[in-house]
């Protein structure tokens, strides 16, 4: 729609004279232009208004900068946005988010703690975990676990003004009502609901200390800023007058994306006559994740009972047929509002919605690249066709396929750090940090630079097993004893390598972090063209190490290295800029594409479990007692989901494809049964297709990498050597691996489950033997496993105290692995604690101690694979309880038992556990033993869970080894990414983890 043209309604939006105004606006309806031509109507036609004494906020920085853009270019000249310094410029209207004025409303009032976001928050607290004194919001192997939990709960808490003091009150009547309730109640729910109680009491404690600690240094969340305006405005009423006489008229756009502590903001602001407008779309809300108020809008009439509604509905982007679908599925959802005019359109009723149904994401993916490849091929722009999905993971089967075609294609929303230079980066700077990060080490060696063959560095690895070293040691000491044989020539960019490191590490111990960063690139020889892809990500990494600079207290690289491994272990990202190559086709989560628009748009993975997207609870509930703004309806989760899809649907201008993954059309997801279900849209609007299977994968040509494509582009252009910095990964990882193909296949347990949890890390691992370093699980775990044997030897002699044990316990402690001393600490004190059970519960029960084998290892052949492994314990049973007694086949009956140190698992692990299988295989060939019970005893909380195993079960444990040597022998070692990649110390070296952009 041309920027000058208002259709009736819009003109009334923008022509409104004084007093609150509400704008239901649908998608595409031109709710932006009508903010900003509103804005230049109030400055024309209201007597002695000047700029400055109008506020528009937004929801998102990019928002505002659109806004700002479009005032620009009506009134060249005319600034807009705050000012950098405590007062307004009075150039231009105060065009920002919420967060940002009210920043300035403090600053304005001497304001001087430093802000934080919701990883800044999250790092700020881990380095201070210790005084949160956690108990059951606190997790061994992973410290920070349960920060993201706590961090959402006080974010929840700011969004409706839930202070530490009233959270704290809510608590005590919470405790007051279980004591009242408590002798009525069974001892399992009185035990639960106590448990419940003590969560609430905990969650209280670190609401309130954590908000201490942060005062204390000078720091404040984003959340906390309009709490604190609220708190300002309470205690000083001059700086609340001060900003009603500043700001006279006040616009509000995505109304449906504010909360409930934003709302009062605007409550307090728009005094009489009220001249506030809101625009916004109910049917558009999808934040609710973010804090957003399903409420908004409700809230809104509450407030402004005499306000003017508007409905602009009339839709300028896109074809009546996807108007009509899209329709038709937001009409499934609550009208909380009432009802609303329809989405109407001038624009031609285009051509028909194509609804995919393919068998499975290959298939998908084929023929939405083909349909792109051919809608290229037609003329239609790259940029101008957009593919959205619910989850990142949804688009990587696509991602393939368009690569395979040499389609251009740009992913919105990623983070610079998966880029394959950063992750090289990264691992120099990992490795200047500690010389025996062996993952990292491996990365950098496979860089052509260094000119280590992979043989030398095999048997390094090797060695390094062998030796219970680093690699990096393992290396030295080849350097150290080669002489002026072959291995000496092998290693001479190894020399240059610990050359560069040396020279790098004096310079971090001068030099601010910027400095040793650009001497890092300069180093590793590393120059771009201007405006280079890599380039700009080197930029971008550059400009969050000056932010980090900023709030850091020495600027050193030390300081960086502890604050960047918690800002990775936050799941902290720092956001690629979006390239605007015309020629590209965009990628995107449909949140990412709000607000924007595509000529063609195809909507991935529609399918059960994907989209709508399974809900995912927080693990502490807001309680509804303490809601300021309406309670979410019911079903509020499935409602959201739909609105996502809805807005997904009218991104889309002229073609729109909706593909749906399921084997079966009885199997689609239920917004598919939506759109399907008016007969009169399916029949006019809507195509159905079936795709059917892809060819199998094997027989397909694999995708091109990035160096091989028809343009010749070299990944770093520029450099003097572009292929010696980056190693070749996926190349490295497909090299077969050495197999002792006429010998046996050695397989354990955890190697087999390690194959089936992913292929590649059992290569990693087992085959290339790439050590990972000490972990604190298995650190821990081995402490335990010693101090439990410790005692079932002095129980052969008499009763063992736990004085005796503790004595054990710390003397074989180690520090190796732990992340720091406060894990390491939590881990002692809690291993003592389960050490003190153990004891008090063994010594109560009578016990023939000399008959128990302890850590008894075993070797079996099934084939040609030897089957190995070592049993924790190997207790006798029998009539009595200490002899042991023949079974029919001559067999001794035992119980197998194998201790864990982790969290308690159901019982249904100890049937399924493969461990357990392979131990009682074992007791039966190797050793004329009768495993009749197998047993997980849980030193977490000192419970048995114990099993059997038929024949049958064997048998089916027996095939499953067999398959996965198979699969080994095969060279079969593909990637398995997914949820058990959080816990990979292959991540850095990993082919499916180095983004493909």
């Amino acid at each position: 729609m041309p920027e000058l043209e208002l259709d009736p309604e819009q003109r009334k939006a923008v022509e409104h004279g004084e007093g609150p105004l509400l704008i239901i606006a649908g998608p595409g309806s031109g709710k932006t232009g009508v903010i900003t031509r509103r804005i230049l109507h109030l400055l024309e036609t209201v007597p002695g208004l000047r700029p400055e004494n109008i506020l528009a906020l937004t929801y998102t920085d990019k928002a505002a900068s659109e806004m700002k853009a479009r005032i620009s270019r009506s009134l060249p000249g005319l600034g807009s946005g705050p000012s950098s310094g405590r007062e307004p410029s009075g150039g231009g209207p105060h065009i920002s988010t919420f967060h940002s004025y009210c920043y300035q409303v403090l600053r304005e009032r001497g304001f001087e703690r430093r802000l934080l976001d919701q990883t800044d928050v999250w790092i700020f607290l881990r380095q201070r975990i210790e005084q949160l004194e956690l108990d059951f919001y606190q997790k061994l192997a992973e410290p920070g676990a349960f920060l993201h939990d706590l961090n959402n709960f006080f974010s929840r808490c700011q969004d409706e003004l839930v202070e530490p003091e009233r959270f704290e009150a809510y608590v005590g009547e919470a405790e007051r009502r279980f004591l009242a309730r408590a002798p009525s109640l069974d001892p399992a729910e009185r035990e639960f609901e106590e448990q419940n109680v003590r969560k609430l009491r905990e969650v209280a404690r670190v609401f309130r200390k954590s908000r201490e600690l942060l005062q204390a240094a000078g720091r404040t969340s984003f959340g906390s800023l309009f709490s604190e305006t609220l708190a300002l405005w309470n205690s000083e009423p001059d700086s609340l007058d001060r900003q009603r006489a500043r700001y006279l008229f006040i616009l509000v756009d995505e109304f449906q994306d504010t909360n409930y502590a934003q709302i009062e903001i605007l409550k307090r602001l728009a005094v009489r006559p009220s001249n506030l407008t809101a625009v916004g779309d109910d049917d558009q809300a999808i934040y609710r994740f973010r804090g957003a108020s399903s409420g908004a809008f409700q809230l809104f009439r509450e407030a402004f009972p005499r306000r003017t509604e508007l409905f602009l509905f009339r839709n300028y982007r896109s074809t009546r047929r996807i108007l009509r679908a899209a329709s038709v599925l937001i009409r499934r959802n609550d009208r909380a509002l009432g009802e609303k005019p329809a989405l109407h359109t001038s624009n031609p009723e285009g051509p028909r919605i194509i609804l995919l149904q393919s068998a499975d994401a290959a298939s998908e993916a084929a023929w939405i690249a083909e349909e792109i490849s051919r809608l290229l091929g037609r003329g239609t722009t790259g940029s101008e066709i957009a593919a959205l999905y619910r989850a990142h993971a949804y688009r990587d089967r696509l991602v393939e396929e368009l690569g395979r075609r040499e389609i251009p294609f740009s992913i919105r929303g990623l983070s610079v750090l998966a880029s394959s230079v950063l992750r090289d980066l990264v691992a120099y700077l990992q490795l200047l940090h500690s010389p025996h990060e062996n993952v990292s080490l491996t990365r950098v060696l496979l860089a052509p630079r260094w000119k280590f063959p992979e043989e030398l560095a095999m048997a390094a690895r090797e060695e390094a097993s062998r030796r219970h070293c680093s690699l990096f040691a393992a290396v030295e000491s080849f350097d150290e004893g080669s002489g002026a044989s072959g291995v000496a020539r092998q290693l001479t960019g190894w020399r240059e390598l610990k050359g560069l490191l040396e020279k790098l590490r004096r310079k971090s111990e001068r030099e601010q972090m910027t400095k040793l960063f650009d001497a890092l690139v300069s180093g590793l020889g590393l120059t771009f063209l201007p405006g280079e892809e890599e380039g700009v990500y080197l930029e971008t990494f550059r400009k969050f190490l000056e932010e980090w600079e900023e709030k850091s207290e020495t600027r050193k690289f030390r300081e960086f290295m502890e604050y960047f491994n918690y800002f990775v272990e936050a799941g902290g990202r720092i956001e690629r800029p979006s390239p605007a190559d015309p020629a590209a086709v965009q990628l995107m989560s449909v949140h990412a594409a709000k607000g924007l628009e595509f000529f063609v748009v195809f909507i991935l993975s529609v399918s059960p479990q994907r989209f709508p997207h399974r809900e995912q609870k927080p693990l502490i509930e807001f309680p509804d007692d303490l809601r300021n703004a309406p309670a979410p309806a019911k079903g509020i989760h499935l409602q959201e989901e739909r609105r996502l899809l809805y807005v997904a649907m009218t991104r889309a201008k002229e073609r729109l494809y909706i593909s749906s993954v399921s084997k079966s059309a009885k199997k689609r997801s239920i917004f598919i049964e939506d759109l399907l279900s008016d007969p009169a849209v399916r029949a006019k609007d809507i195509e159905e297709i079936s795709v059917p299977p892809l060819e199998a994968a094997g027989s397909r040509e694999p995708a091109r990498s990035r160096k091989s494509r028809k343009d010749g582009r070299d990944l770093f252009r520029g450099t003097p050597h572009p292929e010696t910095f980056h190693p070749d990964l996926a190349g490295w990882a497909a090299r077969p691996a050495v197999l002792a193909l006429d010998g046996k296949l050695e397989l354990s347990a955890t190697a087999v489950e390690d194959y089936l949890t992913c292929p590649l890390k059992y290569k990693f691992g087992h085959l290339l033997k790439i050590p990972t370093g000490p972990q604190a699980a298995l650190t821990f775990g081995s402490v335990m496993h010693r101090s439990v044997r410790r005692y079932f030897e002095l129980r052969r002699t008499h009763l063992p105290t736990f004085e005796e044990i503790k004595e054990y316990f710390e003397d074989v402690w180690k520090s190796a692995g732990y992340e720091d001393k406060y894990q390491e600490e939590t881990y002692r004190k809690t291993g003592l604690e389960q050490l003190r059970e153990f004891i008090a519960r063994q010594n109560a029960q009578p016990l023939e101690a000399r008959e128990i084998q302890f850590e008894k290892g075993f070797r079996w052949d099934l084939d040609d694979i030897a089957v190995e492994g070592r049993i924790d314990q190997i207790n006798p049973l029998g009539d009595h309880p200490f002899v042991p007694r023949p079974t029919d086949q001559g067999l001794r009956e035992v119980e197998l038992v194998d201790y864990k140190t982790g969290k308690p698992r159901p019982p249904s692990e100890a049937d399924k556990s493969l461990q357990l299988s392979v131990y009682a295989l074992a007791a039966r060939r190797e050793m004329g033993l009768e495993p009749v019970r197998l047993s997980l005893y849980y030193l977490t909380n000192n419970q048995v869970v114990s099993t059997v195993r038929s024949a049958k079960q064997l048998d089916a444990a027996v095939e499953k080894i067999r398959e996965v040597a198979d699969q080994i022998r095969a060279q079969r070692f593909e990637p398995s990414p997914g949820f058990a990649c959080k816990w990979c110390d292959y991540v850095p070296i990993c082919p499916a983890h180095e983004e493909n952009f």
